[in-house]
């Protein structure tokens, strides 16, 4: 399995080609996290609604930035906050490329997805992953995650080819 900084890593990829834009990702995990969804939904323009969450980059820049050190990576690679040493200073804010991070107003500390940490410690899948009904959402160790984005993308082509009749 692939490693960050020496721990296996976990992979979440969003197949926006499967994906209708239907909202069950951020519906379970507002469930799942009461009342804090952490997947957030964008009108993409033409009546296009996509799902956007934290990227739990390899190098990730609010870990790097937290003057706490409250932004951590769990031994899955998953990046977390851990509450209990955030001070709400959303240095991790500013820092995320995609502006992920936002401040809870129950805790008043920085809060993001987890990849669901506590389901995956019952050895169960993150909530968006296991309800998604066209199962656009995939995680796994990076190969496997990067193999069946080949799959899919190679079976999008072959249909393409195949509606236009006879391949070259």
């Amino acid at each position: 399995m692939d490693k960050v900084f020496g721990n296996p890593m976990l992979l979440r990829w969003i197949d926006y080609n499967k994906c209708i834009g239907c909202g069950v990702c951020s519906a379970v995990c507002d469930f799942t996290h009461n009342g804090t969804p952490f997947i957030k939904l964008y009108d993409i323009g033409g009546g296009l609604i996509k799902p956007l969450s934290c990227f739990h980059c390899t190098r990730a820049p609010c870990v790097e930035v937290c003057p706490t050190k409250a932004m951590k990576r769990d031994e899955s690679g998953a990046v977390y906050v851990d509450e209990s040493r955030c001070i709400g200073c959303m240095a991790c804010l500013y820092a995320c490329p995609y502006g992920i991070p936002e401040l809870s107003i129950i805790t008043k500390t920085a809060a993001k997805c987890d990849l669901c940490r506590q389901l995956r410690g019952e050895e169960l899948e993150p909530a968006c992953v296991a309800m998604c009904p066209t199962k656009a959402i995939v995680i796994g160790a990076p190969q496997v995650v990067f193999d069946e984005a080949k799959k899919r993308a190679l079976t999008r082509i072959m249909k393409a080819v195949m509606s236009f009749g006879e391949p070259l």
